[in-house]
């Protein structure tokens, strides 16, 4: 197995239904959308991480999967804490590694602090909450990621509500699913080149 090029986290809704309904958008279309992002993830020789979970989560993992994506990162709570964890158990199953954290708190605070980069397929309560984490990592200067990644297709308006805007400002890029893999192959030589240059 070759050296994954970077880190992915991705975060998103677990409904898809209620995702289509915010977004005016047909399911089938946001499963083309999603579909086209594990793919592209795939191609790059990304490491995804993803929570142990269902909808747009589990959707781009399986596809990341199923066109060769190398290595799949599932994190999942130790603990069932504070929430229950069973409806997360099936998810596991097709990861390369299952990263166990202390509970549910952590799942979510970790995908979107070790990896390189975190993209957001969309918006839904719980993907707000890993938003406040990021906003946080930043103002402290603490975490690995480099910049958010919001996936235009699956935001409306193709954008994070102003509030996350004014905070994140300089550390929010945005793409549509389709010039994902091109953007994050610039981030990967721009990484190449600073790393080299010192």
């Amino acid at each position: 197995m070759g050296e994954c090029l970077m880190k992915v986290g991705v975060i998103g809704p677990t409904n898809i239904t209620n995702l289509s309904l915010c977004l005016g958008k047909n399911e089938s279309v946001i499963l083309g959308i999603l579909d086209q992002i594990g793919k592209a993830l795939a191609e790059l020789d990304c490491e995804l991480w993803v929570n142990s979970d269902g909808g747009t989560l589990a959707r781009v993992a399986t596809e990341y999967k199923r066109f060769g994506g190398k290595k799949l990162v599932i994190l999942y709570p130790e603990k069932g804490e504070p929430w229950p964890k069973g409806h997360a158990d099936p998810y596991k199953s097709r990861a390369d590694v299952v990263r166990e954290e202390k509970d549910w708190f952590y799942c979510n605070y970790n995908v979107i602090s070790l990896p390189d980069i975190c993209v957001c397929v969309g918006l839904s309560p719980g993907t707000f909450s890993e938003l406040a984490y990021i906003n946080w990592d930043q103002r402290l200067n603490c975490g690995n990621c480099k910049k958010l990644v919001g996936i235009m297709d699956l935001l409306r308006g193709g954008k994070f509500p102003e509030e996350f805007e004014a905070e994140l400002k300089d550390f929010i890029f945005y793409t549509n699913s389709w010039g994902l893999k091109n953007f994050l192959e610039i981030i990967e030589l721009e990484k190449y080149e600073e790393k080299n240059s010192q």
